[in-house]
């Protein structure tokens, strides 16, 4: 094929592989430098990138650049479709790579939530057997987990949930068809219903300014006391502030955060002193095998691009198609 594709930041063998199969020159950058990402861009017809953010003036230096490819699901971080469309480039991503991954993950927070694993494992560190009086510890079959966004890993987070732990699902979503989901998960048609009904509550929201600040003061106010929060979606979706004061006053009983406002997160950061929380350092989606998963179908995409195929996951194709049509 005679293409070049730049890679913002290393990924895994199995998309590097899946490039060079196809005849792809593979340019990794030595550093997330902007202008280093102008000079090396200048001549690639693809960029692919984790979490560098290429902006308008980088994309501008591509002149025979094509298509946008992000490692993972949420575009956001890597570019602006918008600007991407505008300038006639495709922008494709991973959305299956991730999903089981994230769900165990959430999974996980769960138990360690209705287990109290963190205070119990410092107890058993310490020889304090008498530690489990002071803390309760519960089961989650039969508890109401309540579903934020039923995309792919919203969707598989209810699938493990119900059929591997026999909880309840409760879910939202106003862009999913009710006919389009299993019976198992059980539709509202009013979010703040999740918040007053279950025992989980669990977002899985993209990034968007409809969703900053998704969960405040009022929304966290209409949570059961023995009720928790878990976000592994973006950290705009919590009002942090609002968070740390529900915790603290045990207007909820705890929460699982992997992501937060600010990355990576700051050592004053006042949820970081309790012990009803817990953390993850935005690592929900980064095992070995996502990982490898993120790779190739992100190369995949680029491939299918270079190709001219129709790419099988691209969130602007029809726009950037007609517009390329158009001349």
């Amino acid at each position: 094929m005679g293409y070049k594709v730049l890679l913002a930041q290393d990924v895994s063998e199995s998309g590097k592989e899946l490039l060079r199969e196809n005849g792809c020159e593979v340019v990794l950058a030595p550093r997330e430098d902007p202008e280093v990402m102008k000079e090396l861009i200048q001549d690639c017809d693809a960029c692919f990138s984790k979490t560098f953010f290429f902006s308008e003036d980088i994309l501008k230096e591509g002149k025979k650049l094509q298509v946008v490819s992000k490692h993972g699901v949420g575009v956001d971080n890597v570019v602006d479709v918008a600007t991407a469309t505008r300038l006639g480039l495709y922008v494709v991503r991973t959305p299956l790579a991730n999903m089981d991954s994230v769900a165990e993950h959430t999974l996980g927070a769960i138990l360690a939530l209705a287990k109290n694993m963190l205070p119990l494992e410092k107890a058993a560190r310490r020889a304090d057997f008498d530690a489990p009086l002071s803390f309760e510890s519960h089961d989650i079959g039969g508890k109401t987990l309540g579903i934020i966004g039923l995309g792919n890993i919203g969707r598989t987070l209810a699938k493990k949930a119900h059929g591997g732990f026999d909880m309840e699902i409760l879910g939202y979503d106003p862009f999913v068809k009710k006919e389009d989901l299993p019976d198992f998960i059980t539709c509202v048609e009013d979010v703040d219903d999740i918040f007053r009904r279950a025992d989980y509550v669990s977002l899985h929201l993209n990034a968007s300014p409809e969703n900053d600040n998704f969960v405040d003061k009022r929304r966290l106010e209409l949570m059961k006391p023995g009720a928790c929060l878990l976000n592994f979606s973006r950290g705009s979706n919590v009002n942090e502030a609002d968070l740390y004061e529900a915790l603290k006053n045990h207007v909820i009983a705890g929460a699982a955060l992997d992501v937060f406002a600010q990355e990576p997160v700051q050592a004053d950061n006042p949820l970081l002193s309790l012990d009803n929380v817990v953390l993850s350092p935005h690592c929900a989606a980064l095992t070995v095998e996502a990982m490898d998963r993120m790779s190739y179908q992100g190369c995949q995409g680029i491939v299918e691009i270079l190709k001219g195929e129709k790419p099988t996951w691209c969130v602007n194709y029809e726009e950037v198609r007609a517009m390329r049509e158009k001349g």
